[in-house]
């Protein structure tokens, strides 16, 4: 009697295919036959690539080195430093100031938690490892890690090549091939576009480190590296584990297609396998995790009232693209920069897109030609899984509904999008190259037809003529450049293109070919090579990046004068104030709002893609941006050019280069003046503690001009209408009461009325103030700190409630009498995601102990047989 084996793990195998392998002749059937024709036999030339044995990884990691050096040689040799001044000025705007703050307050502090240098105050601690390699930047500190962006960088693009390698390898792809796919995913467009916004190259990484992770898992039923991808994505971006999580749903089935071996049953154990380690990964990245889906969830994007999916979700779901978001789709399938480099893609200004948000589809031009020969060699059944794997992944590129469901319609991205259909196409292409290496044979009719529809797509007329697009982008707001000289499609990479794309098509014509060299092989990789390195140049070099003369340069950048002005005022004034400054130190082309981190004072204005939500409500309330703009809820201008606001926020010192408005003039004095930057105080700013007397509820407040709420906010604090039973008391204010004239005597009689019960502060730390108070009356004190759920208010010792003020600040309801204050601030889910920590890793352990042991028990069965 027979008994079914258990099912194991699947060993991966090469592809199902219906052209069977011939065993080669050898080198003394061939010297025969040579002797019998009377001909001289000639040994073979020994393929370089067959023989490396134990080599082949250091060959492989050789080749991506080799391209990486060339590609960012002015970088790693600090000619220049990877931040861009061009439509990537996020990397100066945004991750120079957060990396500059971060790395500091570890080496102050330890964990990043309440920075009041971030916006008018926020938490840092979400998303600060967004990108895990940053460890790189927080530990050459924050004088260093300028320099240490490239290589960080660097960094990334060599490991997801050498880890894809691995991946090939596993999948049974041989080394030629296996190096070929290494380089091509470490120079792909999402890898080296991405990197000059740094979180893309860390996604490609971690991708490819899942795809190994789960071929391990598959074939070997090892599963520690897919464990570690998810746990990384876990600590970087929740959300991406619905995304790379969709993706993993059409691999696992194409996988088990692909090898034969199809079973709902077994498929079923597989996902119960990814959803074990996924849980165990969750629990393991607790800390992290759980402020970081906090951080989401509250965010203004997340859960506020700008949120763009009611737009996207009613878009029409066969809806077809425009024929120029298609083009740029299918000419950035050919490199990444056929279209302009940086701010030179002008078609985007017309699609209302960027180098960086445009598709990066680019995956190296040998992979379009590969790809569909891939067909031929597969069985009946593969070839419908390939197929249905193309449609379901292509076709969002053509009905733009499903690339908004695929973003759960947050927004118009295409981001991980790209990786993913740039996998596919070097996994088939990859196959493909593999199977005409070895069988050398090509199908070279759909060669053909393969180049003609290349050419076809390459020379298509998606866009208007060139005069049409300058004109119409002379009219956009966007235009403040000359365009007169720019082209639309850049011609020399065109021409490149076109004759690569002839080039591959005749070598691969020859490789096909049964009595092909094997120098072919050596040519094809040297080719690529060449690709690759003017390619990515292109992409790395040919954008407006920061020079290392410039990381000191006193005329623009963050290490102007307004250095000296800050220093002046830290070293003369030791009480709390905030700073603003009515101009950007960046020396991007856009005008940056974090200068408070890069330059290390406490400001009011901040750029975040998740800033604090309740600081977004104030500025919304006050008029100072609008509800319905999403972008204004990421770029938090603050109170500057707003001298009633800035008294009341704490606002002592203004920064200026040039004249200030007439407010500001009539509100401050002139200080000092350090280069090309004077220093203004204010002489009506408020303390950070003072209090109110009398009440307006925010139906009523809200629908005042921004003028008005400016004024009445120096008369009464504004309460939620439901907060409003808990002022019994107080008196509500009256907006019939006042003619809402205003006048400089009113403003200083105002300020002098708010400042006559206020706080001393007795102690002032990022995240822990006390201070003193005497009241002669029940009043509410105002503190411009955003109403955020992780600070704690103790009065006399007692928690206290807190009562969001103006839409989102926060206030404190005190009574009659002399009052300790304390107010500290704890990350609010940090502790619970320890706990969480602590039961994964014990999981974790069980889990090791329990495999190990069970296979040392079938290591003993065996023995004993």
């Amino acid at each position: 009697m027979s008994q079914k084996k258990k099912q194991g793990p699947v060993k991966a195998k090469p592809i199902n295919t219906e052209v069977n392998s011939k065993p080669a002749t050898n080198n003394e059937t061939a010297a025969k036959s040579s002797q019998k024709q009377g001909k001289p036999f000639v040994q073979p030339v020994a393929d370089f690539f067959d023989q490396l044995g134990n080599k082949a990884p250091l060959v492989a990691l050789g080749l991506i080195l080799f391209i990486g050096v060339i590609v960012f040689r002015d970088f790693l040799f600090f000619n220049k430093v990877y931040f861009f001044k061009d439509i990537g000025s996020d990397t100066l705007n945004y991750s120079y100031p957060y990396a500059h703050t971060v790395a500091d307050y570890i080496s102050k502090y330890g964990i990043p938690k309440w920075s009041f240098n971030f916006g008018i105050g926020q938490s840092l601690f979400p998303f600060f490892l967004r990108d895990p390699f940053d460890i790189i930047l927080y530990i050459a500190g924050k004088d260093h890690f300028v320099y240490a962006m490239a290589y960080k960088e660097f960094i990334k693009i060599v490991l997801g090549g050498f880890t894809f390698y691995y991946y090939l390898r596993t999948i049974k792809l041989s080394e030629y091939a296996s190096m070929i796919g290494g380089v091509l995913f470490a120079y792909s467009g999402f890898m080296i576009v991405g990197s000059g916004w740094y979180i893309f190259s860390f996604e490609a990484f971690n991708m490819a480190l899942m795809l190994l992770g789960f071929e391990l898992l598959f074939s070997q039923n090892k599963w520690f590296l897919f464990l570690l991808a998810i746990f990384l994505i876990c600590i970087s971006q929740p959300f991406n584990l619905f995304v790379y999580g969709v993706f993993f749903v059409t691999y696992v089935f194409f996988r088990y297609f692909q090898e034969g071996v199809f079973s709902w049953k077994a498929i079923g154990i597989m996902f119960l396998k990814i959803a074990g380690l996924g849980i165990l990964a969750i629990l393991l990245s607790g800390p992290f995790m759980l402020e970081n889906v906090v951080q989401l969830l509250e965010s203004p994007r997340g859960s506020g009232n700008t949120s763009y999916t009611n737009l996207f979700s009613n878009a029409p779901m066969f809806g077809l693209s425009q024929i120029t978001d298609l083009g740029v789709s299918v000419m950035r399938f050919f490199s990444s920069d056929m279209l302009g480099t940086g701010n030179d893609l002008i078609v985007g200004m017309v699609t209302n897109t960027n180098t960086l948000e445009a598709p990066m589809f680019y995956c190296g031009l040998p992979c379009l030609l590969l790809m569909p020969q891939v067909f031929p060699f597969l069985t009946r059944k593969v070839k419908i899984s390939f197929l249905v794997i193309i449609v379901l992944w292509m076709a969002p590129i053509i009905f733009p509904y499903f690339r908004f469901a695929f973003w759960l319609f947050t927004g118009n991205y295409f981001r991980g999008y790209s990786i993913i259909v740039a996998f596919f196409m070097m996994y088939f292409s990859l196959f493909a190259l593999d199977l005409i290496v070895q069988k050398k044979k090509i199908n070279i009719i759909i060669l053909v037809i393969t180049l003609v529809c290349l050419y076809a797509l390459l020379n298509y007329h998606y866009f208007p003529d060139v005069d049409e697009i300058k004109a119409m982008l002379r009219n956009t707001p966007a235009a403040n450049t000359n365009f007169q000289d720019k082209e639309v499609i850049n011609s020399s990479i065109f021409v490149f293109v076109s004759v690569m794309l002839l080039v591959y098509a005749v070598i691969l014509f020859f490789m096909g070919r049964k009595d092909s060299p094997v120098y072919l092989k050596y040519l094809f990789m040297g080719v690529l090579v060449f690709e690759l390195i003017y390619l990515s140049n292109i992409s790395v070099n040919g954008r407006d990046t920061m020079l290392s003369t410039e990381v000191a340069s006193k005329t623009k950048g963050y290490n102007d004068y307004s250095v000296e002005a800050i220093n002046y005022i830290k070293q003369n004034d030791h009480s709390f104030y905030r700073i603003d400054k009515v101009y950007g130190s960046s020396p991007a082309m856009h005008y940056s709002i974090n200068d408070g981190m890069a330059q290390d004072y406490m400001g009011t204005s901040g750029y975040s893609p998740f800033n604090e939500i309740t600081y977004v409500l104030y500025l919304q309330l006050m008029g100072l941006a609008s509800k319905e703009n999403e972008l204004q809820s990421r770029w938090a201008v603050g109170v500057a050019y707003h001298p009633i606001l800035e008294s009341e926020n704490q606002v002592k010192y203004l920064l200026a280069k040039g004249p200030i408005n007439f407010l500001s003039r009539a509100t401050s004095d002139s200080l000092a003046t350090f280069g090309n930057v004077t220093v203004y105080r204010n002489k009506y700013v408020l303390p950070l503690g003072y209090t109110y007397g009398t009440f307006l509820r925010s139906s009523n407040f809200v629908h005042l001009s921004p003028d008005q709420k400016e004024y009445m906010s120096l008369r009464a604090c504004v309460v939620d209408d439901s907060d409003a039973n808990k002022m019994n008391g107080f008196r509500e204010f009256n907006l019939n009461d006042t003619s809402h004239i205003f006048s400089f005597d009113l403003y200083k009689q105002y300020t002098d009325d708010l400042r006559k019960d206020t706080l001393n502060i007795t102690h002032f730390g990022q995240t822990h103030i006390t201070g003193k108070i005497d009241l002669p009356e029940q009043r509410m004190m105002y503190l411009s700190i955003p109403f955020d759920k992780g600070w704690t208010v103790r009065v006399d010792g007692q928690v206290k409630n807190k009562i969001a003020l103006f839409g989102g600040m926060t206030g404190i309801l005190l009574p009659q009498g002399h009052h300790e204050i304390e107010l500290s601030y704890e990350l609010r889910f940090f502790g619970y995601g320890v706990y969480l920590s602590i039961i994964g890793l014990i999981l974790l352990g069980g889990l090791w102990f329990y495999l190990g042991k069970k296979k040392a028990a079938a290591e003993g069965r065996v023995a004993g047989q």
